[in-house]
């Protein structure tokens, strides 16, 4: 019998957690801004045929480390509450020209 110690648990629990996240990147970051509405919108126009559910869906949205003033703006992160949707825009975005054409990427989120 294997058995993991306390480090291993908490990186399969970290690794079992991140499957309901996606990251962005490439969203240009405002002074104020509702980056969880941002994030809304554009899910909703990669995977139109769940667009009335993504607010009810998409759970927690954030940027990720702290504001350095680069030009370059910092991912999101974005927690789906079920991850059969959260696949749906995964594979939406793979094929999405409005992505594209506005310099956006999804990303899968995994753990370090």
């Amino acid at each position: 019998m294997v058995t993991l110690s306390k480090q291993g648990k908490l990186i399969n629990l970290s690794r079992y957690k991140r499957r309901w996240d996606l990251r962005l990147s490439g969203l240009s970051e405002e002074e104020g801004e509702d980056v969880r509405n941002k994030v809304i919108s554009i899910c909703q126009k990669t995977a139109p045929g769940c667009k009335e559910k993504l607010p009810d869906i998409i759970d927690t949205v954030h940027r990720l480390g702290r504001v350095t003033g680069s030009a370059r703006p910092r991912e999101v992160i974005i927690q789906f509450s079920m991850r059969h949707y959260r696949d749906m825009i995964w594979k939406a975005a793979k094929q999405s020209s409005f992505l594209k054409t506005h310099n956006l990427r999804f990303k899968e989120d995994f753990s370090p």
